[in-house]
C-alpha cells in the first residue's frame, strides 16, 4: 500500500513538472532585431563622402566641393572639369552627370 502511494506521488510530481515546462514562456522575450536598410554595395547610395569624392575625381573632375547626399541617395557637388565650374550628380547607379 505504501509503495502505491509513493508511486502515485512520484507520478503526479513528474507529470506536474513536465506540464509546467511545456507552458513555460520566457519572462522577457528578446526584442525583434532589425537591421537598417542598407543599399547594395557599389552603388552611390552606399558610398561614404570620401568614396564619392574619389569616384568623382577618378572621372577627371578636380576641386570637388559642396558634396552632399540627397534624399534619393545621389551625391551632388561642385567641381571643375576642363577649366570650367560644373554642378554634378553621382547617382545611385554610380553614373556622373552634369546638372
Amino acid at each position: 500500500m505504501r509503495s502505491m502511494i509513493a508511486l502515485a506521488a512520484v507520478a503526479s510530481l513528474t507529470a506536474g513538472a513536465a506540464l509546467a515546462q511545456y507552458d513555460a514562456k520566457p519572462a522577457n522575450p528578446p526584442a525583434a532585431q532589425t537591421k537598417p536598410a542598407t543599399p547594395p554595395a557599389g552603388t552611390a547610395a552606399a558610398l561614404t563622402e570620401t568614396q564619392a569624392k574619389a569616384r568623382i575625381e577618378a572621372q577627371g573632375f578636380t576641386n570637388v566641393s559642396e558634396l552632399k547626399k540627397d534624399a534619393q541617395g545621389a551625391w551632388n557637388a561642385k567641381a571643375m572639369k576642363d577649366g570650367k565650374s560644373v554642378q554634378l550628380s553621382l547617382n545611385a547607379q554610380g553614373q556622373i552627370s552634369n546638372k
